[in-house]
């Protein structure tokens, strides 16, 4: 059955990918100007091209070393101030003005910012951290606060505190909400970076790359990279997934 069901979803994926192309070689063709919109053969020229460059895996290699440090700083402060919140509602609300604030607050004021404050090499650092960790935070909170109240009353009427309630009561409830969140927070990370790097261009960085192309007036070498980003944030998100679904086999 799940075999079958997986079967499915990888035909109805394979078909939207064959639609998605057909509309966009029918656009290029309406609009006949590679300038605007290029053709799937001529960015597939572009992708091949961007791939054999000597530092292609230089430039993946900067750009996802940033989201990940970033992602993980993130998820570190989500953790721990997250489950503070969960456990004290005086922490929860101490912390929600600054939480909202923080998602209220435009990206690109956030970017515009993090170039004032730091170098061109950890100002994506710092966007991505920004734009993530309030997902990661509210998912921690929520998992902890929408526990069962009668597991909570069985805790209390065995006595179970500490450490013990914390694994067997709070860290289930938390990582159900946490696993999605992740998934989501991961792929976002990556493309707040990029958008970070278009603008503080660091050496090397898929951000830069995007500004050569744009700068050069070839958009079919943006819309390469853009497909580039698109599988790289494919690729972390579907990572995440792999850890939920060990974990579920583990279980």
């Amino acid at each position: 059955m799940t075999t079958s069901i997986w079967k499915n979803s990888i035909r109805l994926k394979m078909l939207s990918t064959v639609i998605l192309l057909l509309v966009w070689q029918m656009l290029a063709m309406a609009v006949d100007r590679e300038i605007i919109i290029p053709s799937p053969a001529s960015t597939l020229v572009e992708i091949v091209r961007i791939i054999t460059l000597p530092n292609f895996l230089l430039i993946i290699m900067n750009t996802l070393r940033r989201a990940v440090i970033g992602f993980f700083i993130a998820l570190t402060c989500g953790l721990g101030l997250g489950i503070t919140a969960g456990y004290s509602k005086a922490v929860y609300h101490l912390l929600k003005p600054l939480v909202l604030i923080n998602r209220a607050v435009p990206t690109m004021a956030i970017i515009l910012l993090a170039l004032i404050w730091l170098d061109s090499e950890k100002a994506p650092i710092l966007v991505g951290f920004v734009v993530i960790f309030p997902i990661l935070y509210e998912s921690i909170v929520q998992g902890i606060r929408n526990v069962d109240g009668k597991l909570i009353e069985m805790m209390n009427l065995y006595e179970i505190q500490g450490f013990q309630r914390l694994k067997d009561l709070y860290l289930p409830s938390m990582t159900s909400y946490l696993q999605s969140a992740m998934t989501a927070a991961m792929g976002l990370n990556l493309k707040i970076i990029v958008a970070a790097e278009v603008l503080s261009q660091p050496a090397l960085s898929i951000g830069t790359s995007f500004q050569i192309e744009r700068v050069h007036l070839n958009t079919a070498g943006v819309f390469a990279w853009a497909i580039i980003t698109v599988i790289l944030a494919a690729v972390l998100e579907a990572s995440i997934g792999l850890m939920k679904f060990k974990k579920a086999d583990q279980g």
